[in-house]
């Protein structure tokens, strides 16, 4: 097999992986031209959303093209070695790790996975015994309680935290 095949399939994980990335850096960006120049806080019309998806897959495809581009330029270069290039090999393996420890670590920062906040633990509590709502005092208050609301917005019931769930 050409080297330079082998490396597109080397890479193809990095590949993948860095083009997610881009793209969904690229969308947030996107929706967030929409959200303040275009649409705001009204309802989005039909057509943002295609638009936002348009803008997904092309940021998606377009990275990806130019990292295949790389990958195959950088494999081309290395057929003129006899062996394959270890450091190559080390540098999709560290890549690959790298970009999964990127996201995973970003999952945990917006709390999708890991721990849960107590306004999530109040929030949960609340929406279990069937209030509309709940609320927690500042953090600088001191005060450790999750308060729930009726459908009006008025306090219903005020509990300490230790009766709410695990703390994280």
């Amino acid at each position: 097999m050409k080297r330079r095949y082998l490396y597109l399939l080397l890479f193809s994980v990095p590949i993948v992986l860095a083009s997610a990335v881009v793209a969904f850096a690229v969308f947030g960006a996107a929706a967030g031209i929409v959200w303040l120049f275009l649409a705001g806080d009204t309802p989005w019309p039909p057509a943002a959303d295609i638009l936002l998806g348009a803008v997904f897959v092309l940021a998606f495809a377009a990275s990806a093209l130019a990292f295949t581009s790389w990958a195959y330029a950088v494999g081309r270069q290395a057929e003129a070695s006899a062996a394959l290039n270890g450091a190559h090999v080390w540098a999709a393996v560290e890549v690959t790790a790298l970009l999964l420890l990127v996201v995973v670590a970003y999952q945990w920062h917006v709390g999708n996975i890991g721990p849960k906040t107590d306004g999530v633990l109040c929030a949960d509590f609340c929406r279990g015994k069937g209030f509309a709502g709940s609320g927690m005092p500042p953090r600088t208050a001191g005060a450790a309680t999750c308060t729930c609301f009726d459908p009006q917005g008025r306090e219903a019931v005020t509990v300490p935290m230790g009766e709410v769930g695990p703390r994280p």
